[in-house]
């Protein structure tokens, strides 16, 4: 089995250089000035050379480095890149696995179909745009191929073969492992700083320490990796986009909007007679490339009329960040349409009389009345089944 990993390090800050290529090079700083404490996300090697560190408040990072320049996230853009990425690389093979800033794409058989490997890796950097500095990496298993990736340049491609697994994996940092941040830091602390020290300590006082996901991460240092590529399966979605005709600043303005997406998403024949579970909305904001994203999940699937009154409720108390000048929305969790019960109306005593010959017709029907009603009985009780009691209903 041969799995190639496609990684773009620095995912969010290289898209916000996507219009701006001209600043590639430079200390850029990836931030969250809206914020109300700003820190920073991300930093490139340029800034980190100056001693800008992930977590640090951006006025710290820009006193430590002035040549720095903030970058505000653009998380719509991430999404669309994204998706296109996956799209080419679908185009190559047929495997294909995202995994936050990397993708594997499973090589089994495409070197007969494309005449070389090096076909195939000209193919996978072209599935990303260059300011992206796409590298990638080639090994019997996918941890493998991520850090043979992450030991290569941009542009470039690292084959590793089975006989070099150990020596790769050996040198490697203690940060590829898939653990959480905390553990790491505890292991450079005890001087564990390469994957070799790693696997020097017996699996079971690893599992014994960290848990079992240690245990797991034990194995992957030692070249024991046998996962498959696993493409993410293929959910439907309904999308609708609007162009607001002036930048909205309302919540009254937005909702207009929402409502038209939403009536013309369930006009449409994949959502006729259906209901859904989840609502994306993103926007994009007045300025420069910034955006905005928010996923809502319902409780229960959802009719048109419903989708609405949940957007209405969940966005009162919202503050944009900005204007808002495109808007889009995605509808899934499609299920088909479900019944659900109405709650009774409080009965008024002209309201009395046809429910009373309706139990009637039902007793005389079925012999008893089928209808009951809850009465409380044992309200201090300890359980739940003699607090309340169902007595037949005979007006």
């Amino acid at each position: 089995m041969s799995i190639a990993c496609l990684s773009i390090p620095h995912f969010a800050l290289r898209i916000a250089l996507v219009d701006r290529p001209q600043l590639d090079g430079n200390p850029l700083i990836l931030g969250n000035p809206e914020s109300t404490r700003a820190t920073v996300i991300d930093a490139t090697p340029e800034a980190r050379e100056k001693g800008v560190q992930i977590g640090m408040t951006l006025r710290e990072a820009t006193a430590m480095c002035p040549a720095a320049i903030v970058l505000g996230s653009d998380p719509v853009r991430e999404l669309v890149v994204a998706q296109d990425i996956t799209a080419c690389l679908d185009k190559v093979s047929p495997l294909v696995e995202p995994d936050g800033d990397c993708w594997y794409i499973d090589l089994t058989g495409l070197d007969r179909y494309y005449g070389g490997q090096q076909e195939i890796v000209r193919l996978l950097l072209a599935s990303a745009p260059s300011v992206l500095r796409a590298r990638i990496g080639i090994g019997p298993g996918k941890f493998v191929a991520r850090v043979a990736a992450g030991s290569t340049p941009a542009g470039g491609c690292r084959t590793v073969t089975p006989r070099e697994t150990g020596n790769l994996l050996a040198s490697a940092a203690i940060g590829w492992l898939p653990l959480p941040p905390d553990t790491i830091r505890q292991l450079d602390r005890l001087g564990i700083t390469t994957l070799g020290a790693f696997t020097r300590i017996p699996a079971r006082k690893i599992a014994a320490r960290f848990g079992p996901d240690a245990r797991r991460a034990w194995e992957l240092a030692n070249g024991e990796d046998d996962r498959q590529v696993v493409p993410p399966p293929r959910v439907p979605v309904v999308v609708e986009d609007l162009a607001m005709p002036v930048p909205a600043v309302s919540r009254d303005m937005l909702m207009i909007g929402l409502r038209q997406m939403v009536s013309r998403a369930f006009n449409r024949p994949e959502l006729r007679n259906r209901h859904v579970r989840q609502v994306t909305l993103r926007a994009l904001l007045e300025g420069d490339r910034r955006s905005w994203e928010r996923t809502l999940t319902l409780k229960e699937p959802c009719g048109q009329d419903r989708v609405i009154s949940a957007l209405r409720l969940r966005l009162q108390d919202l503050e944009m960040p900005g204007p808002v000048e495109f808007l889009t929305i995605e509808l899934s969790g499609i299920v088909g349409e479900t019944a659900r019960q109405a709650p009774l109306a409080q009965l008024g005593p002209r309201d009395l009389a046809p429910l009373t010959a309706a139990v009637r017709q039902l007793k005389h029907r079925y012999g008893e009345s089928p209808l009951a009603h809850i009465v409380e009985v044992e309200p201090w009780s300890r359980i739940p089944e003699r607090r309340h009691a169902l007595i037949s209903y005979d007006p």
